[in-house]
Order: C-alpha cells, then structure tokens, then sequence
C-alpha cells in the first residue's frame, strides 16, 4: 500500500501547489476562484498544463476545462504547515502527516483528506493499483447525486453505493455519475472511470474505492449557492446544449409501433382530436436484422414520405439507434474487419452474452469508428427524416468488465462508453444537421450532459413503489449535473395480465382504488394518470411501456380528460419551462431539483416525495394507489400559493392537501412570475400569447427566453430575453428587453396578478 505519509518539499510553480512525499507526489491545482484539483500519484508531477485524456491515463474522461492561470494562490510554509489560499476555497497541508483540510473563504472546515493510497494490482493483465480516498464528514451532512440509483432514498448517506453502470441491478438500473453534492457547500466529482464504490457519511467518514487508476484524483467545488456548485461542475465537465423546444413538449412512444401505417394513424388520431404533441418514436425491431441500422421496406417502405406527412401535421420522430451487430447483418463484416467491436483478452470479438447472443457490440470509444456509426445513422435514418436518435443499451448493456476496448481495458474505463458513444451522435449530427440534436440516452458518464443528451431510468416495472421510487431517482440523477431525464410513464414491462382481452376504455375509472395489490389491467388507469401526471412536472415528458395500445385515449373516457387537461397544462407551461432550459444552459444548474437545494432548512434535506419544477413550482406526486389527500410540507421562510385554488398559506408547516384522482398538489412561492401560454398543437413555433402570472408577497425576477426553438442560432446570440421584475411595494411588473433578434415574433403579453 503506497500513501504520502509525510512531505519532503513543497513548493507553488506559477499557481500550481506541487508536495513531494515520502512516497509519491500531492498536486494542487486552480480551476478557478472556487475550484481545485487534487492529485496524488507515484508519477512525477508534470502538471503544468490540463491532463490530457488518454488510453494511457485512468482520470481526465468528461473533463474539458483547463486550469486557471489567472487565479493567484496565496502561499504559505510555516510550523509544519502549508497553506495555499484561492479567493473562495483553501487548503491547508500537515508535512508531518499529510492531513489535507479544505475550507472556506472564512476558514470553515468543509472537509478533510485523511487518506489516501494505492494499493498495487492486477487488473486485466495490467499492473496498476486500487484507489482509495477517505474524506471526514460531518454531523447532519446529507449527500446526493451520483448519477442514478433506484433504491428509494434521497439521502445517500450512510451505506455503500455503487458507481458502475448496471443494467440488471435489482430495483433499476444503477447509472454511475461520480459528482457527489452536499448540503454543506460543496460538490466532488470523483475522477475516475473504473468500477467504484463510495461510502458516504459512514462512521464519520466518506470513503471512495476505484479498481484501476494510477492517481487518487478528484475536483472540489466550493460555493454559498447550490447553482454556484453546478456553475463549477459547468465549467468542469461543459455546458448543456439548449434542446429543440420539441425535446420539452411530448414524446409520444410505446413498445412498438410495428409499421408505419401504425404510426401515422396513431399521429392522425392525435391531430384530429387536437391534443398536443410533438415526437413520435420508432422503437426497436423496426429492422430486418439488428445491427442493419436501416428499416424493414415490409414495415416500412417508404420512411421519406411518412415523415413528410408527418411533420404535414406538425410532428417529428425520434428513432431507436442499438450499438449491437449480429453476424447476419448487413455491417457486421465491415466492422469486424476493422476491429471495431469489443474484443476479449485474446483479442476475439465479445459476441453477446451467454444468456444473450444478439450481437457484438461496437467499440465507439474509437473515434474512427464513432464517426462511421453516425455516418451510418445519417445515411440510413437521418437522410429518410428522423430527426432525433434513441441510444439504447449503451451503458453497455454487455458489460465491458472483463473485456477490451480501444480506450482501455474495460476494467479501467469501464463507465465511459455512454459519454464516447453520445458524443460521436452529438458531433456527428452538429456537422450534418442544422436542427438540434436530441438524444435519447439510457446511461450517463460526467460531460455526457453537453451533448444534446436526455436520460431515463430505464426498463422499470408498472408497479406503484417503482413510480414513488423513481421521484428520488430523478432528483439525485438531476443534482449529477445531468439536468434532462425521464422514465417510461406508466412503466415499460408488460402488465401481468396484459395478454388478457381485458379492456381498459370499458371500465370506470374508480374500480382502479380498490386495495393495494398486484397491478392489473382492471386497476392500472390509476397509476398511469398518477404517473402521466409526475411526467408532465418532469424535464423530458415521454410516455412509453409493453402495452397493446398506450395513447392518452388507450384508458377510458375518464382517465382520457384527466390525460389532456395535464397535456394541456404541459403546453401552457411552455414559455415557463423553455426559459428554464436557457437557465441550465446559462448555469448548468438543473430545474427538476429535491428541496434542498433551495432552502436551507434542516426539513428539506430528506423530504424525498416532493421536488421544485424550477424557481416557482413546488410538486407533491401522489404515489399511493387510492389515495385522494397527501400531506405535503411547504418550506419555511416564504409564503405559497395552492396552484389550483389560489389560496395562500405561510410555509414551515405541514398540510394535508386534497388530491382526488384528477389532482396533483402544485404550490406556487410567493414573489413568483410564472409565464404561460396558449395551447398549440405543438411546439414547432413559439407561442404568442403570454400570460404573466405573478403570484404577489415578495419582490421577483424571472427571465423569458425564446429563441427559434430549432437551430443552434441562439449560440450567436439570436434569441430574446426580457426580464420580468415584480416590485412588491408599488405591485407593478417591470418588462426590459436585455436581448431581442431579427426573427422575434410579435408577442401579446398580460399580466394577471393572483389575488
């Protein structure tokens, strides 16, 4: 085991702050005024410019920023001691036995390094070493993010969670997003690829494990706000592209649309009954053969025309883009040829699993071959009209543990593949493409989130805990700085009696509350409106699942006018939610977000049922079968407003909230401006009647941004943006103009003052 034990020298070159140890050598390195990175490495240091990423590194992957030279570090040795100070975040280093606290501009503790080491191994055939951290952590700390884990619980703290990507993980899919966040100040992303695993708040202490890497590395950011921390993981990992306003309006989808006469009745039914909606999905075994990545003619022969004929009607398609090639298909013979699958230790192509033989799995982790899967996608999808991409099963869904890929061996860079694989969708269609590109991702890696990527939680189960579970699973997968995600509304799997000629649309709506068994097709209208309705407060708003029929009529006439009245409330949230996006790309700070983020009190910290939709909406998704109240907790310091009523209540209480089965409980903050507007049959064009709701108390500030809703033009500065101020003492709103473009359409605003 190889730890620093104690410093020999120590010296800051420009503002970088290198330890030589008794083993080993400490950096310290500026990002910025309230961001460092730490390195240990037996390596002698040679940071004098970023580290690059590389085959031959283990950190550095989903990294794009450079250090700061301009920040000036303040240097100190004395008694032992050594002290390197930034404008916002400090450190101070023990020569005696290399004890590293961090600390705040007042010179607050945040935490401490009191270990770390590496441990020699093999691994894969390598020789390299087992990483270890162990940081302090303090009394009513609490931890989130970390990607995606399904378990239920908001605070991570206090069990070992692991950070790897795992389909088949019992609960849901594990997706491993190393950026762990606490309600003390600070965020860490952990900087390596490998499988992981962490222990926060455990005893005092968090501790981090990685299988490979040659360095203990990780980033610190420090900031008062939450939205600083996210500026800093901004900065870090890239900016979040703005979506096509599409991307936010609703994803139509089911498992499958079998043709394309399927798909373009179900688009007319949409068109003719006038209920909103913007993307139609094209799920797998839309092909002959996996792995052809074009269409079956039988199903589908002519995609051109379907297309054409649908965005006739106002709509555009996503399409399911799999990473897996079986030999009888088309392009297996091309990649294998080029060495482009994942290979095993011999150096044979990995072809499935035993219990899975559907085809290898192509390395894009290779930028050659990345560059030939989306030329591939272009040529066969793209060029016939679909718009946007669906990459399944690329956590992978083959593991890549014991297996090579061309960035390493799969041990040692075993959670990168959805970062590589997203990026060559991203770059890909940025050089083909004028539209957006929207991808449909069903992992995660840090930096995934800058490359038109959206995420859900995978092929979860129509069961009442997993739509309670999956309302911690966004906030904690949104809090990883990944600020888009979804789940299948209604569940993916298959019904237990979905086989049964039971009919949804010939029963009444209240046979659904009776107990709280197995779901069936007798009571499921219930969970799916439940959940329809936690969707449309979600940032991507798709439905999907193994049902026969899934459209908002597919469940009786009841459930059918709850459906709409909440697709309809999606579209005149529009303005609302499009202007959040600009925020996320503004910040990189998410707007689904768990209530900590937002206020301070101890109250909010574990309070796992209940999320703010961005600034103004407070959410409470009623995830009980049967129920029609929830209790709901409604955060001290401001005022609240019942969206649906309009009646005010003063926060830091509890209240028992009715919730029949057409209702969501939604609470408005006080001091509020919430814009809204007229409902479209999608979101092809803005909307241009702007109701300014203003729900009075304090003073407020909202920015409405609108763009083309389409290209990348906003990147060179076409959009609008006004700025909205509430003066609460003269209860007047004041609009400014900070930005307008040649393509602005006119827009009607009024102004409604909630009373």
């Amino acid at each position: 085991m190889i730890r620093p034990d104690k410093v020999i020298a120590c010296n800051m070159q420009t503002n970088v702050l290198t330890a030589e140890c008794a083993e080993g050598f400490i950096q310290i390195v500026p990002y910025g005024e309230n961001i460092l990175h730490f390195i240990y490495s037996t390596e002698t240091p040679v940071y004098g410019s970023a580290i690059k990423q590389d085959s031959e590194k283990t950190y550095g992957w989903g990294i794009e920023a450079e250090p700061d030279r301009d920040v000036c570090p303040v240097f100190l040795e004395e008694d032992g001691r050594v002290s390197w100070k930034l404008p916002e975040l400090a450190v101070t280093l023990q020569k005696e036995n290399t004890c590293i606290r961090f600390l705040d501009k007042t010179g607050k503790e945040l935490l401490s390094l009191t270990d770390c080491s590496l441990d020699p191994a093999v691994v894969s055939g390598e020789d390299t070493f087992h990483v270890n951290a162990v940081f302090t952590s303090s009394a009513q700390e609490s931890y989130y993010g970390l990607g995606q884990h399904q378990d239920g619980k908001l605070d991570l703290g206090g069990r070992e969670q692991i950070l790897w990507h795992d389909y088949s993980h019992k609960g849901g899919e594990i997706v491993a997003v190393p950026f762990l966040v606490t309600n003390k100040s600070y965020g860490i992303i952990y900087d390596n690829p490998s499988r992981t695993k962490v222990s926060p708040g455990i005893n005092g202490q968090t501790q981090w494990w990685s299988e490979v890497g040659e360095a203990v590395s990780f980033f610190l950011i420090y900031a008062e706000e939450t939205d600083e921390i996210y500026q800093g993981f901004r900065k870090l990992c890239g900016r979040t592209p703005m979506p096509p306003r599409r991307g936010l309006g609703f994803i139509q989808c089911k498992q499958r649309y079998a043709s394309q006469q399927e798909l373009l009745e179900v688009a007319g039914q949409y068109r003719e009954k006038g209920y909103p909606c913007d993307i139609f999905v094209v799920d797998w075994f839309h092909w002959k053969v996996l792995g052809d990545l074009s269409l079956d003619p039988d199903f589908w022969p002519d995609s051109a025309q379907m297309n054409q004929k649908l965005e006739e009607m106002g709509y555009e398609t996503m399409i399911s883009c799999w990473p897996r090639f079986m030999k009888e298909s088309n392009n297996y013979s091309f990649l294998e040829k080029n060495g482009w699958f994942m290979k095993d230790e011999a150096g044979n192509t990995v072809y499935g699993t035993p219990g899975d033989q559907r085809g290898a799995l192509i390395d894009t982790t290779n930028p050659e071959c990345g560059k030939w899967y989306f030329q591939t996608i272009k040529e066969n999808y793209g060029e016939l009209g679909y718009k946007y991409w669906w990459t399944d099963e690329d956590e992978p869904d083959i593991s890549p543990h014991e297996s090579f890929l061309y960035a390493g061996t799969g041990a040692r860079v075993h959670n990168i593949y959805p970062l590589t694989h997203t990026r060559c969708i991203y770059e890909g269609h940025r050089n083909a493409f004028e539209h957006r590109c929207l991808t449909l991702s069903r992992a995660a890696y840090l930096g995934a989130q800058k490359y038109g990527t959206t995420f859900w939680s995978s092929d979860i189960f129509p069961e009442w805990d997993v739509l309670k579970r999956q309302i911690p699973t966004a906030l904690n997968f949104c809090a990883s700085g990944m600020p888009y995600w979804s789940s299948d509304i209604g569940g993916w799997q298959a019904l237990p009696d979905e086989d049964t000629k039971e009919d949804y649309s010939s029963l009444l709506l209240e046979t659904s509350s009776m107990g709280t068994g197995k779901v069936t097709k007798k009571n499921y209208t219930e969970l799916y409106i439940r959940w329809f309705q936690f969707g449309v407060f979600c940032p991507t708003f798709r439905t999907h699942g193994t049902r026969k029929n899934n459209e908002v009529w597919s469940y009786g006439e009841e459930a059918e006018k709850i459906l709409v009245k909440y697709l309809r409330l999606r579209y005149r949230l529009m303005p609302y939610i499009y202007s959040l996006a600009y925020q996320v790309s503004r910040t990189g700070a998410p707007f689904m977000r768990a209530l900590w983020m937002d206020f301070p009190e101890r109250e909010c910290t574990h309070i796992e049922d209940e999320f703010m939709f961005g600034p103004a909406l407070l959410i409470a998704p009623v995830s009980e079968q049967g129920a029609v109240s929830r209790e709901v907790y409604l955060p001290e310091g401001t005022g609240w407003y019942n969206f649906w009523t309009g009646e005010k209540i003063e926060g830091g209480r509890y209240l028992t909230v009715n919730a029949p089965v057409d209702t969501i409980p939604v609470f408005v903050k006080e001091g509020s401006i919430l814009p809204m507007g007229e409902v479209l049959p999608n979101s092809g064009e803005a909307q241009r009647e702007i109701e300014i709701c203003v729900y009075p108390g304090k003073d407020g500030r909202f920015y409405l941004y609108s763009d083309d809703g389409t290209t990348y033009a906003y990147e060179k500065g076409e959009y609008a943006l006004t700025r909205l101020d509430w003066k609460e003492e003269t209860k007047q709103l004041i609009m400014e103009e900070e930005n307008t473009w040649h393509g602005q359409p006119e827009r009607t605003m009024t102004v409604t003052v909630i009373s």
